[in-house]
């Protein structure tokens, strides 16, 4: 597989990566063209040249996978030059390393008004997304076209239980009534985010009913309820932007959520 064809792979995987391209070369350098793979644990694919250049870009890369941000480095390959690192080649080289961060991937458990809303901005977003409901009439492909699954049955909890959860996932409560049981299976996965609509004493009702069947105050402490960024959001559209936003924004540190096992 040629390298530009693994890299919109893993694109369309929605992996995390880096990809180091040589922009520039002066003088004597290992290689004058070259692009290179370089995934979070710093294993590679491709070469920029090899030797301590290609070292240094790697770890380069790492470090600005932990930031989240591309930047362009350079090196003199000579270890007689100021600022030079250890190399007899001579000349220069500019690298671009390039950050392919992944996207949320958005679990709406709702298929009503808001859900539908968040789906929309998702499709807007290019965010991949699945939807989980227990009402057939609701969650639909024709309702969801561009869905990545759909997550129906009677037991919710099932239904998210199906959905596979895991560290991307960026799970939103908007059922009809079944928020808890939503709730309670999706504490069980290390996901990156979950947030439940619910009113004040909503809330707190669900969460003394989860208190009691073994989930955490930890684990409690970590469900965004109010949900969304404060912007005085009115209109299901204007929640949903709200929503959204506090993903974007919390995307940012992608720190699974502690679980503990229950008792289903």
């Amino acid at each position: 597989m040629l390298l530009m064809e693994k890299v919109a792979k893993l694109t369309r995987q929605n992996d995390t990566f880096a990809l180091a391209m040589i922009i520039e070369s002066k003088g004597s350098t290992p290689s004058h063209v070259g692009k290179m793979i370089v995934y979070r644990d710093g294993t590679i694919e491709g070469t920029v040249g090899g030797g301590l250049a290609e070292h240094y870009i790697i770890e380069e890369s790492v470090k600005a996978l932990e930031k989240g941000q591309s930047k362009i480095v350079e090196y003199k390959l000579n270890k007689h030059a100021k600022d030079g690192i250890q190399m007899n080649c001579g000349g220069t080289l500019r690298v671009f390393i390039e950050v392919y961060t992944s996207r949320p991937e958005l679990v709406l458990a709702g298929a009503g008004h808001l859900g539908y809303a968040l789906a929309k901005l998702a499709d807007f977003l290019e965010y991949p997304y699945c939807i989980v409901d227990d009402r057939i009439g609701y969650c639909t492909k024709e309702r969801f076209p561009n869905a990545s699954n759909l997550f129906v049955n009677e037991d919710i909890g099932e239904a998210m239980l199906a959905a596979n959860l895991n560290e991307k996932s960026y799970v939103v409560i908007v059922t009809k009534d079944r928020d808890d049981i939503a709730l309670k299976m999706a504490l069980q996965f290390p996901i990156a985010y979950i947030g439940m609509v619910a009113s004040k004493r909503k809330v707190i009702n669900i969460f003394e009913k989860l208190k009691s069947e073994g989930v955490t105050q930890e684990q409690l402490e970590q469900i965004h309820s109010p949900i969304g960024l404060e912007i005085g959001s009115e209109t299901t559209e204007e929640i949903a932007i709200s929503i959204i936003g506090e993903i974007i924004k919390l995307s940012r540190e992608n720190k699974p959520i502690k679980v503990k096992q229950l008792n289903r």
